[in-house]
C-alpha cells in the first residue's frame, strides 16, 4: 500500500490484513510504531507515532469513534477492543454489486453484523432525509456506513456511502420485479390494480407491463405523468399490505417490505422533484411575461419583487442561481446577427436595467412624452426668471446651444430615457425594427443619426422662449421703459449663502414616528414605499400622467377627463372604506399591490382596456392619497 499518515485509512488496511473487524488496541499501537519507523522519511506526519504511539493513537481514535468508524469495546487500560466499522463497510460494499446482478442476494441488515457490535455503533440515519442528501451530492471516497431506518417499522438496511445511492434504489425495483414476474404474483397485483382503477384497465396494464419488462419506461413515464406516480403508490401500497399479514416472515418477505419502502422514497422523492421543476419552469415563465408589462423596464431589484397573478412572489420558486441563468440566455442568445430579446443599459448612477427589445421603442416614446411637459416648463420657468432680470441666456438663440441644454436637461430628468438614447444597442435595434409597423410609429434615426432632443421631445425654442415672455409684466416689452427699469432694477449679483438649520430645527423637522398621529405615520409609509413604485429620476406625477394616458384611449377632452375622474372616484370611495383597517406597518408593497388588484377586478374597472396600465396606476394614485393623507 501506498504511505499514509491517515490513521482511519492504516486502522482499515491492518483490519483487512488480519481478516477482522475486532483489532486489539496494544497490538495496532505496536503495528503503527513499526510503520512509523520503517516510512518516517517519506512522510514526516508519522513521527508522532514513534516511541509511545498509545496516547495520539487513543486521541485519534476517539475522534474516529464520534465519526461512527469506529467503536471501542472494553475500555480498560489492560484490554481494549478496537471495532473497526470500516471493515464493514468495505464488505457491504461488495454485497451490493453482489445483488446488482442477484435480486435474491438479501440487503445488509444489522443482524448480518458480529454479536458482539452493539447496535449504538452504526451511523443511524432516517431514509427520507439519507436519500434527498446523498442524490444531491455523495462522497464515494466516503468510509461511513449508515444504518437506514426505513418508514412502517420496516427492519433497517445498512448502506455503505461509497456504493452510489443509485444501486440500492435499482436493487430495491429489481427486487419487486423479480417478485412480481412470479406466476403466483403477476395476476393477483395486477387484478388488484385494475380493480383499483376502473375505466384505467389500458394504463394500468400498460404501466404494470413496463415495471416488469422495461423499468427505464417506467420510470420515465414517472416523470412526464402524473398517473404513473399515482398507479406506483397503489401498487407498492397493496404490496406492502399483503406482506405485512404475513406472520412467520422469511427472510425474502423482509428483503421485499425493505423493497417495496425503498421504492416508494425514491419514487415520492423524484415526484417532489419534478414538481419543484415544474413550478421553477411556470415562474420562470411568469417572470418573463411580467418583464413583458409595464413599466417595461427593471432593475434586478424590481425583478426579485415581481409576483404572479395571485400576487404570490415569483423569487423563491427558483434559485438565484437559476434566476442568473435565465437572464443570462435572454441576453446572451440570439438568431443570426441580431440582438438578443433581453438587453441591458445602466444609467449614470450605475442601476442596470433589463427590457426586452421589442418595448424599447414603446418605452422611449412613453418617456418622451413624459420628458417633453416636464423639460419644457423647467425651461420656461428658469428662463421666465432670466428674463425678469434682464438677462439671457445662449440657448435662448443659439441652436446648438439648445440642443446642449435639451439634452442636458433630459440627462438630469429622465436618466432612463437618457440611458436608452446613448446605449449601444439603439442603433442597431433600428434597423431590426424596420419591418414592424408597431414599432415604427415614431421615428428616432435620420441617415443613420440619432435625431436631436428637441425634436424627439417636439421641443421649440422660440415656444419656450414666447411662453415665458408671455408671464412677464407688460413693460418688459415696452423698449424705452424696459431699458430705464432695466437701469434701476438691476442688482449686482450677490453669492447667496444657505443657513443650515440648527439641531432643534432638525429634531422638529424629523418628527419621532411614535410622536406622529396615524395619518402622519401613514403618509411617511407611503413616501417610504415610494422607491419600489416610481423609477429613479422620475415622480409620481409623472408616472401616473404616463399610465393614464396608456389605459385611457378617449381622444376628446372632456371625455378623457371624465374617465380620469371616475376612476380617480372608484379608488377613493374604496380607500374611504379600507383605510382604518390600515396601519403603517402594514402598508408595505403587498399591501399596496393587493389593495390596486381588487380594484381593477371590480366590475366597472374590468371594463377599461389596458389592464396592466391600468392596474399601475391604481398602486400610484392608492400612494398618493395616502402620502396625502
Amino acid at each position: 500500500m501506498s504511505t499514509s499518515a491517515n490513521l482511519g485509512t492504516l486502522l482499515r488496511f491492518y483490519a483487512t490484513r488480519q481478516g477482522s473487524a475486532f483489532v486489539n488496541f496494544h497490538d495496532f499501537c505496536d503495528y503503527i510504531k513499526k510503520y512509523a519507523e520503517h516510512h518516517v522519511e517519506e512522510q514526516a506526519d508519522l513521527v508522532k507515532y514513534l516511541g509511545n504511539p498509545e496516547d495520539n493513537v487513543q486521541t485519534e481514535l476517539e475522534k474516529l469513534a464520534e465519526k461512527h468508524l469506529v467503536y471501542l469495546l472494553d475500555r480498560t487500560p489492560d484490554k481494549q477492543t478496537i471495532v473497526v466499522i470500516m471493515y464493514f463497510t468495505v464488505q457491504y460494499a461488495q454485497r451490493y454489486k453482489e445483488i446488482s446482478s442477484n435480486t435474491s442476494i438479501p440487503f445488509p441488515s444489522i443482524a448480518d453484523l458480529p454479536k458482539q457490535v452493539p447496535f449504538d455503533a452504526i451511523e443511524k440515519e432516517n431514509a427520507s432525509d439519507l436519500f434527498p442528501a446523498l442524490f444531491a451530492g455523495q462522497d464515494l471516497k466516503s468510509p461511513r456506513l449508515f444504518c437506514v431506518q426505513l418508514p412502517h417499522d420496516v427492519p433497517p438496511v445498512l448502506f455503505p456511502e461509497c456504493i452510489p445511492i443509485s444501486i440500492l434504489t435499482n436493487a430495491a425495483m429489481a427486487k419487486l420485479r423479480t417478485m412480481l414476474k412470479k406466476e403466483e404474483y403477476h395476476d393477483y397485483f395486477l387484478k388488484k390494480l385494475r380493480n383499483a382503477n376502473p375505466g384505467k384497465e389500458i394504463s394500468t396494464q400498460n404501466f404494470f407491463g413496463q415495471i416488469i419488462s422495461r423499468p427505464d419506461n417506467a420510470l420515465q413515464s414517472m416523470e412526464t405523468s402524473g398517473d404513473a406516480f399515482y398507479f406506483w403508490s397503489q401498487l407498492c401500497y397493496f404490496v406492502r399490505q399483503d406482506f405485512e399479514k404475513v406472520k412467520d416472515m422469511t427472510l425474502e418477505d423482509i428483503n421485499i417490505l425493505q423493497a417495496v419502502s425503498i421504492s416508494e422514497l425514491h419514487m415520492l422523492m423524484l415526484k417532489n422533484r419534478i414538481q419543484k421543476q415544474q413550478q421553477k419552469q411556470d415562474a420562470l415563465r411568469d417572470l418573463e411575461q411580467a418583464l413583458n408589462k409595464p413599466p417595461y423596464f427593471y432593475s434586478m431589484q424590481g425583478i426579485l419583487k415581481l409576483t404572479d397573478a395571485k400576487g404570490i412572489p415569483l423569487h423563491g420558486r427558483y434559485s438565484d442561481a437559476d434566476l442568473k441563468n435565465f437572464l443570462e440566455a435572454l441576453t446572451s442568445e440570439s438568431k443570426d446577427t441580431e440582438l438578443p430579446r433581453l438587453l441591458v443599459f445602466k444609467i449614470d448612477s450605475g442601476m442596470r436595467y433589463f427590457v426586452y427589445k421589442t418595448k424599447v421603442f414603446p418605452l422611449i416614446v412613453r418617456l418622451c412624452n413624459e420628458a417633453h411637459d416636464i423639460v419644457e416648463k423647467k425651461l420656461i420657468d428658469k428662463w421666465f426668471n432670466v428674463l425678469q432680470n434682464y438677462e439671457k441666456l445662449s440657448e435662448m438663440h443659439g441652436r446648438q446651444e439648445f440642443e446642449d441644454c435639451i439634452k442636458k436637461e433630459v440627462e438630469t430628468e429622465s436618466p432612463v430615457l437618457y440611458a436608452l438614447l446613448s446605449s449601444n444597442f439603439l442603433p442597431i435595434l433600428d434597423i431590426e425594427m424596420q419591418n414592424d409597423t408597431e414599432n415604427r410609429n415614431f421615428k428616432l434615426f435620420s441617415d443613420g443619426h440619432l435625431l436631436p432632443y428637441s425634436k424627439l421631445l417636439m421641443l421649440d425654442c422660440t415656444t419656450i422662449l414666447s411662453s415665458a415672455k408671455i408671464m412677464l409684466p407688460f413693460w418688459y416689452i415696452i423698449p424705452v421703459i424696459s431699458q430705464i427699469i432695466r437701469f434701476f432694477m438691476k442688482k449686482p449679483k450677490i453669492k447667496k449663502t444657505v443657513k443650515k438649520p440648527a439641531p432643534a430645527e432638525y429634531e422638529e423637522e424629523k418628527k419621532p414616528e411614535k410622536n406622529m398621529t396615524k395619518r402622519e405615520a401613514l403618509a411617511a409609509a407611503a413616501k417610504r414605499q415610494e422607491k419600489h413604485f416610481i423609477p429613479a429620476g422620475s415622480t409620481i406625477d409623472r408616472e401616473l400622467d404616463s399610465y393614464c394616458n396608456e389605459w385611457n384611449k378617449l381622444i376628446t377632452k372632456e371625455a378623457h377627463m371624465q374617465l380620469t375622474e371616475d376612476v380617480n372616484s372608484l379608488i377613493r370611495d374604496y380607500m374611504r372604506k379600507v383605510i382604518h383597517t390600515i396601519s403603517a406597518n402594514s402598508f408595505t408593497t403587498e399591501r399596496i399591490e393587493n389593495l390596486a388588484e381588487a380594484l381593477i377586478k371590480t366590475p366597472n374597472m374590468q371594463k377599461i382596456t389596458g389592464q396592466d396600465a391600468l392596474y399601475m396606476y391604481t398602486q400610484l394614485y392608492i400612494l398618493r392619497l395616502v402620502e396625502n393623507g
